[in-house]
């Protein structure tokens, strides 16, 4: 080998030895760094694992917040959720961002939408209360920031609400409210009430007083109020009527005038003042206004009042409806419930007492007035019954000196009749024995001419007995000296006993007589010769004034206690003024005219006045019901056995 080769091997040598220090150096240098690097890496392993520790703790930290921040929200929720009333949270824009159940069924029933009204602006979604106490205490509270209570009251509704406005740290507001209606109806019920009673005590004028509590309920329960009195019947007359405009109160008055109400209509002022019962209409429509109207003015006015509601209530006092109140409802807008009719109720029922006490004291004071003109025209009256009571006593005086007298004279009277009629007929009596023996003949024969001569005097003595005895009878009962024995008789027997008697009178007039079978359970408490004597008067009688060919009845009828005999006969008639007359003594009958000359009938005028008398004496009554040229009826009543 060539020394260049050596130098060259050397030099490559050489550069092979740096090159592998170098490479050594490299080396030792990269393992110096990897040990550092791995030193390095066993810090950051160390730092990692408590950062992953410090993680781990940090996580189980979060999960406990976020435990504690979910129980958190759903405590929020259910204390949201158990507020009973209406709840809403505005955000500073006065958009809805909250808006529990009871709000969103609020909102759903006014139309304004449930929970989807989240997002819209209150002002956009209630333009209405723009302006109102509502929305102004409202932008107060939030202005202020401060809470805010207040009350409102709804027209429309009719309904309270107490709401309380709580401002929110973001610039929100937090509504809350509470129905308060009921709380409030009971104020203002105690209230009406209360001085309804004390203006309704105040004055005994109460129309006066009507008016005042007419007045008292407009315009909170009633844009108009009217209250009318029943006139009678079919009639009313408004005593009271009430507006906020005493412009309209006229102008109420003129049209009530114009158009009264019509009490015949099934419903309204008339079907209240008949059935005594309330009637509410909430709804009046366009119908009923055509309905009730009386001409097209008329459903013109009341189209433009404008009317919302109408309540008609009765007017009660002592027992009876005197009268009814109505409440009405137009420009506010109010709607009538129940609880409006209770209230109406009650507020007539306290008018009706006051306008009863009312007219009770001016009864009372036009009776005092009466009582104290009565007593001054009895003073009066007294001191002319004392002058009259004197002179009565002169004149009782004279009186019983008369009474005496006349009682005298008629005990003279009857023992003049009585001796008279004893006197008269023992003569009578031998003229018609002596009659009855001439024509026997016993004193000779008698002629054709005789015989008739002596049958007229025997009539004629008759007759002039039959009168003697009347008048004796007579007598015998004005003296009291008849005496009566009374027990029970059949009718039928003692009607069936009487044909006999009359058969010869009945067949001298050609008169055609019944006799209807009476029941033999109709039995009379009766003297049975008083009685027979009564029935013969009345037969006698009927012949006497039926003419040739008519007809004469008996019947018989009874009721539990009385018997009433009929005697019937189709005569001439009795006048109807001298149906009492025919039973006074004396009097003839002479019961019609024919051919312009009285109908005169021989007798004493005592056989109708001493049957009436019997039937008196008896227990019983005689009557007679007549039609003037129809004939007659005469009715004998006596106690049944």
């Amino acid at each position: 080998m060539t020394e260049p080769d050596n130098a060259a091997l050397l030099r490559d040598a050489i550069e092979a030895r740096d090159r592998l220090a170098q490479q050594a150096a490299e080396m030792e240098l990269q393992a110096q760094l990897l040990q550092d690097q791995a030193s390095e890496m066993e810090a950051q392993q160390a730092e990692l694992e408590q950062q992953t520790e410090e993680l781990q703790v940090a996580n189980e930290e979060l999960q406990h917040a976020n435990a504690e921040l979910h129980a958190a929200e759903q405590f929020v929720s259910g204390v949201l959720a158990a507020i009973s009333d209406p709840f809403v949270v505005h955000d500073a824009d006065w958009r809805f961002r909250y808006v529990n159940e009871a709000a969103a069924k609020v909102f759903t029933n006014a139309g304004r939408g449930g929970s989807s009204i989240i997002g819209k602006v209150l002002w956009d979604v209630y333009p209405d209360i723009v302006g109102t106490t509502h929305g102004e205490q409202m932008r107060r509270a939030r202005a202020t920031r401060t809470p805010v209570v207040f009350e409102e009251y709804y027209q429309r509704g009719g309904t309270w609400s107490e709401i309380r406005c709580y401002p929110l740290p973001d610039g929100g507001l937090a509504t809350l409210w509470k129905d308060t209606t009921e709380k409030k109806r009971a104020e203002e019920t105690l209230h009406y009430l209360t001085r309804a009673s004390e203006i309704l005590s105040s004055s005994l004028d109460y129309a006066k007083t009507v008016q005042a509590v007419a007045d008292l309920v407009v315009p909170r329960l009633a844009d108009w109020c009217a209250v009318d009195l029943a006139d009678g019947p079919d009639r009313l007359t408004r005593i009271a009527v009430a507006h906020v405009d005493p412009a309209k109160v006229a102008w109420a008055v003129e049209l009530n005038a114009r158009y009264p109400a019509n009490l015949a209509e099934p419903r309204g002022l008339g079907s209240v003042l008949r059935s005594g019962k309330p009637e509410l209409y909430t709804d009046i429509t366009d119908e009923m206004l055509i309905a009730g109207a009386r001409d097209a003015e008329h459903l013109r006015i009341t189209r433009e009042l404008g009317l919302t509601g109408v309540i008609y209530v009765p007017v009660p006092s002592r027992g009876k409806v005197i009268g009814v109140m109505t409440l009405v409802a137009s420009e506010s807008g109010r709607r009538y419930t129940e609880a409006d009719v209770v209230l109406a109720q009650e507020l007539a029922r306290r008018a009706g007492t006051a306008i009863g006490k009312a007219r009770l004291y001016e009864d009372a004071v036009a009776a005092r007035q009466e009582v104290e003109a009565a007593r001054e025209e009895l003073e009066v009256i007294n001191e002319e019954l004392q002058e009259a009571n004197a002179a009565l006593a002169e004149k009782s005086t004279q009186a019983e000196q008369q009474r005496r007298f006349a009682e005298d004279a008629n005990r003279a009277k009857g023992q003049f009749l009585a001796h008279m009629s004893h006197e008269l007929r023992t003569p009578l009596n031998a003229i018609g024995g002596y009659a009855q023996l001439l024509e026997m003949g016993v004193h000779g024969p008698v002629t054709e001419a005789q015989g008739e001569a002596l049958a007229r005097i025997q009539r004629s003595q008759r007759h002039l007995l039959a009168l003697i005895n009347d008048v004796l009878n007579f007598a015998k009962l004005e003296a009291g000296h008849i005496g009566y024995v009374i027990e029970p008789l059949p009718v039928n027997e003692v009607v069936c006993a009487l044909e006999p008697l009359v058969a010869p009178q009945l067949a001298a007039k050609s008169l055609s007589y019944t006799c209807e079978v009476v029941p033999p359970d109709i039995i009379v408490r009766a003297d049975e010769d008083k009685l027979q004597q009564i029935m013969l008067n009345l037969l006698s009688n009927a012949i006497k004034f039926t003419p040739a060919g008519g007809t004469i009845s008996i019947s018989a009828s009874a009721s539990a206690e009385t018997v009433t005999i009929f005697v019937t006969d189709t005569g001439i008639g009795i006048p109807d003024d001298r149906f009492d007359a025919v039973f006074e003594p004396f009097v003839q009958l002479g019961r019609a005219t024919t051919g312009g000359t009285a109908v005169g009938q021989e007798g004493t005028g005592l056989g109708l006045a001493i049957s009436r008398d019997l039937a008196r004496a008896m227990g019983g009554e005689l009557t007679v019901r007549s039609t003037l040229g129809s004939g007659s009826t005469f009715e004998l009543r006596l106690p049944r056995a």
